[in-house]
């Protein structure tokens, strides 16, 4: 069974994260909200704050990111916002 998805964030500036991964914990205005493959079609806010993923081997990655909308459809789930940086450890 595919556990893995694909998690890409945008800005106006360049794609600051593009890769599969097995779970999104996105910060909305009503809370986070997580998502794991084939979850079922959202579109949603985002709000500034940190983005945590979880890497096929595990590894968790951090993503700041600013204001903007997800969207998860097709096994995919892309995050357009208005600014984004890995966070480093």
């Amino acid at each position: 069974m595919e556990s893995l998805f694909r998690l890409s964030v945008v800005t106006s500036e360049e794609t600051v994260f593009d890769e599969p991964v097995s779970y999104v914990n996105l910060p909305t205005p009503f809370g986070s909200v997580g998502i794991l493959a084939r979850h079922a079609p959202m579109l949603c806010a985002v709000e500034k704050g940190v983005l945590r993923c979880t890497l096929e081997s595990g590894e968790a990655v951090r993503v700041l990111v600013g204001d903007g909308v997800a969207s998860v459809a097709d096994n995919e789930c892309t995050v357009l916002v208005s600014n984004g940086k890995i966070q480093d450890e």
